[in-house]
């Protein structure tokens, strides 16, 4: 009965896993068929049939594995369509700052958090917390108000600013802080190192995992960046590559998804070769 019960169990988490993948496996398929081919799939053109019980409609199937494999519509992008690499730059623009500036913000966050003996520590910490639950649109009017007192409404800093102070970071790395002995620190300051030489050079090491997982959530989600970009970029050749996206193709679908394959190799990338350090850094962060 048990070995039933994890054959079941195996079986629905296979089938989980597959209906998650699916949009990525019908994305890079598409990517190498035919502009003819992907119209044909997509479009809905009714198949007429006249029975002895009347007329049944029914529509064409789609097909994930290629006909003919191509790549020309990969050529297409990454040469013949010099704004997909402009915006993929802008993208780029966005995410490498955020990421980097957030590493050293969360790390000076959390340590402070963690070895300050301030009265109202926890309470600060706290609002820290319902800052990082408030979701993205209860955040954009009031950055936008701030950015517009800044002059800098219709630039990156709008978007990059609030991106390297957010909470999330400080929160991931203070929960990986707190599990930190307080003898481990005092023996660092009792042999003369300072707050700076033990969050670098002693601290940093062991947190590898907690900084890479930190530095892969906050890219892919700068990456996919949308209602950022609409609300404070206005110039479409400055917009990312995640908004503008839908008007690199000018009606090629191949374009679509040859350039969707593309933008996704990055983050792709960071979760397959970082897989065991972002689950083990969200683990000894206690993040379930």
């Amino acid at each position: 009965m048990k070995k039933k019960r994890q054959h079941c169990f195996v079986l629905l988490s296979g089938l989980a896993g597959f209906f998650v993948l699916l949009p990525l496996l019908v994305t890079l398929s598409n990517s190498f068929m035919t502009e003819s081919e992907l119209t044909i799939n997509y479009s809905a053109r009714p198949l007429v049939f006249d029975t002895l019980e009347g007329t049944v409609e029914k529509y064409t199937r789609m097909s994930l594995i290629p006909r003919r494999f191509s790549a020309d519509q990969y050529a297409a992008v990454l040469v013949n369509q010099p704004a997909f690499l402009i915006l993929l730059l802008n993208s780029l623009k966005i995410t490498v700052p955020v990421v980097l500036g957030n590493l050293l913000v969360s790390f000076a966050g959390a340590y402070g958090f963690t070895r300050s003996r301030w009265k109202y520590r926890e309470l600060l910490f706290r609002a820290y917390i319902v800052v990082m639950l408030l979701p993205l649109q209860a955040l954009l009017v009031p950055n936008y108000i701030i950015a517009d007192r800044l002059g800098i409404r219709e630039t990156y800093l709008a978007i990059i600013l609030p991106g390297i102070f957010s909470p999330f970071g400080v929160f991931l790395l203070r929960q990986n802080l707190k599990a930190f002995p307080p003898s481990y620190f005092e023996a660092a300051e009792m042999d003369g190192a300072g707050h700076w030489y033990i969050l670098l050079r002693i601290l940093a090491p062991q947190m590898k995992s907690s900084v890479a997982a930190l530095s892969m959530l906050t890219f892919i989600d700068y990456w996919n960046l949308v209602e950022q970009a609409v609300v404070f970029i206005t110039d479409y050749t400055r917009e990312p590559l995640s908004v503008y996206l839908s008007r690199l193709s000018q009606g090629h679908i191949a374009l679509i998804f040859a350039a969707s394959a593309v933008y996704m190799l990055p983050p792709l990338w960071f979760l397959f070769t970082g897989q065991e350090d972002l689950e083990k850094g969200i683990e000894l962060s206690g993040v379930k």
